[in-house]
């Protein structure tokens, strides 16, 4: 009997030991990180200029998203969809989050005006650009301290409306 309790005793006891020492760390494990706080960011397989032509091509509310611009009067600006999705640790992207639409007048600006007639449209965005992402191909994932993490990346896709382009 003794014998039982003392290995019964003992194994309970490794058990809670290794659960302590192999317990991964939530703080990357589990969280999703904002692509712009890593190391190394995500990185689109092919590349920058084949993601933006990615988007241009997959990305299938354009045509509506124009009526609408045009006939509230906002030409002669760069327009932008802000969206956000994950890459998760193996480089898969899923999870795309629609975020405003906005414009400007410069095409580098890093501040644009929010177009809030769109406000009741952000679930039908946000559809469209739930489909454009599951047909993305895989990214290389992002690293924090040479480990691949999920992470949250933040872009957008930036387009001319008028006639011709400002020099």
């Amino acid at each position: 009997m003794k014998k039982l309790i003392f290995c019964l005793s003992l194994m309970i006891s490794i058990y809670s030991i290794s659960q302590k020492m192999y317990k991964p760390n939530p703080a990357y494990s589990y969280s999703i990180v904002k692509a712009a706080y890593l190391s190394k960011q995500p990185v689109f397989s092919l590349g920058v200029d084949s993601c933006k032509h990615f988007y241009f091509t997959h990305f299938n509310g354009f045509d509506s998203l124009l009526s609408k611009v045009v006939a509230y009067g906002d030409t002669a600006k760069y327009i932008r969809i802000y969206f956000s999705f994950i890459v998760d640790k193996v480089g898969i992207p899923y999870d795309a989050k629609f975020e405003k639409i906005a414009a400007t007048s410069f095409p580098n600006s890093l501040h644009a005006r929010t177009l809030s007639y769109f406000n009741n449209d952000q679930k039908y965005y946000e559809h469209l650009l739930q489909l454009m992402i599951l047909k993305m191909s895989w990214w290389k994932p992002g690293l924090l301290n040479g480990l691949p993490v999920d992470s949250r990346v933040d872009d957008y896709i930036q387009f001319w409306v008028g006639l011709s382009l400002p020099r």
